[in-house]
């Protein structure tokens, strides 16, 4: 890899970032934590060269916000209570994502919907080629047209989120937002089958999620919404999908999140023909389609057996590479793990000392990295760090026993 994208990987992943790897599942090759996942790729070298493993993590703001409304009402509130769905943009690294939330094409939303325990606000939206630094691919194709949305969530009771990304600050507080189309069952559209990813960051209490997809603007002579409920994937019991005239709405009187915002895309911009082929894309017994089970059955496996895994368990489970070990200085932080294995596969994880190690004790970190693609366990690697007693840092590379 050349300096350029180092540039870009190690500001994506500064000191102040928390991890956050929870939705990526459309990509065959991932990198996560064990309670999600996400990926980084430069644009500009994503055009030169394929890259088999990267991951992106998430940056931290300083904002704060105390609102205590009555459940379920919705309403439009001033924008300086949040920030802009440009700036959390450029919060979360992406500063061409940050000028596409500026640009004419942009919608600007500010719309927030009240809950018993949240409050949701549907920053932005914004659709287009070549609009994120942050880009995906699948079987080597980068995916290039993406629609992009900012959304913010507080606490109606002013307690603030964690600051911390890690896994026991996020374990019971998940949330799934994605884009819906009316007329095609969101079971099956939506942000997992749809390409999606996220980046999410949280400091000062409040959770900011710039979701992305496959642009919608197709089917913009459709109504368009943004979902939000509570969770880890589509929730069929918190709306309603009437098959007959395609219509998506909240089911009243569910008791926890459920969101649903109108998406005001010009419906100018609707493509007939492309929806038409993208809806058959997704068709059961297409190869995408296949392509798609396969990967969440993978995805499943290989989660599966990461919720055995534990500093304390590791050994029992998995194997260490001997010749993936990489030990860092007592002095050296911000510092990238590299490794490249016999079949030329890379893996990468940046380790910061203040995140893996807060209190300074001697041990492995339980912020445990793993990757694999659809094929589950067999391509699982997990990667560790551990603290030694004379303040080096070992990185290294575990695979599965199985």
């Amino acid at each position: 890899m050349n300096d350029k994208f180092d540039d870009i990987l190690k500001r994506a992943l500064a000191p102040s970032e928390e991890p956050d790897f929870r939705l990526n599942r459309k990509i065959l090759n991932q990198v996560k934590e064990t309670n999600g996942m996400e990926r980084i790729r430069d644009r500009h070298e994503a055009e030169n060269r394929k890259m088999r493993r990267r991951f992106r993590w998430t940056p931290g703001v300083v904002l704060s916000l105390v609102l205590a409304l009555a459940l379920g009402t919705t309403g439009v509130y001033a924008a300086y209570r949040f920030l802009t769905a440009g700036e959390a943009a450029e919060k979360a690294g992406d500063t061409r994502l940050a000028e596409a939330f500026a640009s004419e094409g942009a919608v600007l939303v500010n719309e927030t919907q009240h809950f018993r325990n949240y409050d949701v606000t549907l920053l932005g939206v914004v659709s287009g080629d070549s609009i994120s630094e942050l880009v995906m691919e699948k079987n080597g194709e980068l995916l290039d047209s993406r629609t992009c949305a900012a959304v913010a969530v507080s606490r109606t009771d002013g307690t603030p989120f964690p600051d911390s990304m890690s896994n026991e600050a996020y374990d019971d507080i998940r949330f799934f937002m994605s884009p819906l189309i009316r007329g095609c069952d969101p079971e099956k559209y939506n942000l997992e089958t749809m390409n999606g990813s996220y980046v999410q960051f949280a400091e000062g209490g409040i959770l900011y999620r710039i979701i992305a997809c496959d642009s919608i603007e197709k089917f913009a002579d459709r109504q368009l919404y943004l979902c939000v409920s509570e969770g880890s994937e589509w929730n069929g019991e918190a709306y309603v999908y009437n098959a007959e005239n395609g219509e998506i709405s909240r089911r009243e009187g569910y008791n926890g999140v459920n969101a649903l915002f109108s998406l005001p895309i010009d419906p100018d911009l609707a493509d007939l023909e492309a929806a038409q082929a993208y809806m058959e894309s997704m068709e059961p017994g297409n190869a995408a389609a296949t392509e798609e089970e396969a990967y969440r059955q993978g995805v499943r496996e290989a989660d599966a057996f990461m919720e055995k895994i534990t500093p304390e368990t590791i050994a029992r489970y998995a194997r260490r590479l001997e010749d993936s070990v990489q030990v860092f200085g007592a002095e050296e932080d911000g510092a990238l793990y590299r490794y490249e294995t016999a079949e030329g596969e890379e893996i990468m994880a940046y380790m910061d000392r203040t995140k893996e190690f807060p209190d300074g004790s001697p041990g492995m970190s339980p912020r445990i990295r793993y990757m694999h693609d659809e094929s589950g366990t067999d391509s699982l690697r997990i990667i560790t760090f551990t603290l030694n007693e004379d303040g080096t840092v070992t990185g290294a590379v575990w695979l599965p026993e199985l």
